[in-house]
């Protein structure tokens, strides 16, 4: 092991690690008030709610920081300005498709839950929160990953402090969707009032608008297609797994899922730092170092934890009505393990111009997802969805790697 690498490392990542850290316990701690105050299946039903917003904003805004990165590395960071504009835009038309999608029949498959204040605020909320996508674009174009650690710190933290108030007070699904809003809020208009600076609102005319929207719909519609394709396996899981089975086992493996999350937030701290390198430097950029001493070495610590106390884990936070929760959770840490340490060839198509084959890859997973959730869903239920979930990402790396290697040299 390079400890000159990981002493470097480390200090580079340091404002990002221990925010993400902090998070990561009080999204455990926040999960145990929640999951026991509602139950397996108001839960569930919860979850499939939020997975009908995440779908749509999702589809047509995820990862927009990406396409501002892209164009602040083409043309400056006067771009800042007019990519909030175009957030806004598409969180608004979001909100009008969720307003549409939850007055409608397809409806019963999300939980089939009425239209309430508290739904329609975290629906605002989730306008308010596009504002971050540009926010995180020129913060990791800049390399201030301390500020990019204090909105989501902050941010969490708000909604920590939401749910555990509202719940002590009655708990519900209605107060659940509020504590999410107060996040939402917060990402949004903190990370705005972070980036401030590199606000100009001279930059604002329809000319410039129409400009930019010339010069970033390619990349744009490229991210669209890849995050559309991956929608699928990222959300619609436990949709399908409440098709085949009830809300109480949508619960169960949403509670799984939830314990893996901690691998997405050290990708999270790992991704500005490996995208502001490829946006200053070569995109030959050497990744083995990254995995051999540090990828690998923390995920062999991070496993042992989850095999010899997995269940006395989830016990601890949600009790034991979601013991159930352990094995499709070891099946999902496979999965997640692959991702861990091979996050960042994403990264390498995107800076490559080669995005589309990421979507491609997701097409690619998607078939494999959806086939094995044919095959062992019905069969083992949230274990089934687990087992299909972590084959759909380890052959979507699989052909990542491939793709890099056959294109990049033809780009």
């Amino acid at each position: 092991m390079n400890f000159k690498y990981l002493k470097t490392l480390i200090f580079e990542i340091k404002e990002l690690a221990s925010s993400q850290l902090l998070i990561v316990v009080i999204l455990f701690v926040q999960v145990g008030i929640v999951t026991r105050g509602l139950g397996t299946a108001s839960y569930g039903q919860a979850v499939l709610v939020l997975a009908l917003i995440a779908i749509i904003f999702r589809t047509l805004h995820a990862r927009n920081s990406d396409v501002t990165l892209l164009m602040l590395k083409k043309y400056g960071e006067s771009m800042f300005t007019l990519s909030l504009i175009y957030d806004l835009l598409i969180g608004i038309v979001c909100y009008l498709i969720c307003l549409v999608l939850f007055q409608s029949e397809l409806n019963s498959l999300f939980g089939n839950y009425s239209m309430s204040f508290a739904l329609n605020i975290l629906l605002i909320s989730r306008i308010f929160q596009t504002l971050s996508e540009s926010s995180k674009a020129v913060l990791t174009f800049n390399g201030q990953f301390k500020k990019f650690a204090l909105i989501d710190t902050v941010s969490s933290l708000m909604r920590f402090i939401t749910i555990v108030i509202l719940f002590s007070v009655n708990a519900s699904i209605d107060n659940y969707f509020i504590g999410q809003a107060v996040f939402s809020t917060v990402y949004g208009f903190f990370g705005f009032f972070i980036c401030r600076n590199y606000l100009s609102i001279s930059e604002v005319s329809i000319k410039n608008l129409t400009d930019y929207f010339r010069k970033f719909k390619s990349d744009f519609l490229k991210q669209r297609l890849d995050q559309l394709v991956g929608i699928v396996p990222q959300h619609l899981d436990i949709v399908i797994l409440g098709y085949f089975t009830d809300l109480s086992t949508v619960g169960i493996f949403r509670i799984a899922k939830r314990l893996v999350e901690p691998f997405t937030y050290i990708v999270s701290v790992l991704t500005p730092l490996v995208q502001n390198q490829l946006s200053k430097e070569s995109l030959r950029a050497n990744f083995s170092d990254l995995v051999k001493n540090f990828l690998l070495p923390l995920s062999t610590i991070i496993i042992i934890p989850y095999i010899y106390f997995g269940e006395n884990l989830i016990n601890l936070i949600s009790g034991s009505a979601f013991l159930d929760a352990y094995e499709p959770m070891l099946v999902l840490v496979i999965g997640y393990i692959i991702y861990l340490n091979t996050f960042w060839i994403r990264q390498l198509l995107l800076f490559s111009n080669l995005i589309q084959y990421h979507a491609v890859s997701r097409l690619i997973s998607l078939f494999i997802f959806v086939l094995a959730s044919f095959f062992f869903v019905d069969q083992f239920a949230a274990v089934g969805i687990a087992i299909a979930l972590s084959l759909s990402m380890i052959v979507q790396k699989l052909y990542e790697f491939y793709a890099f290697n056959m294109y990049s040299e033809q780009n």
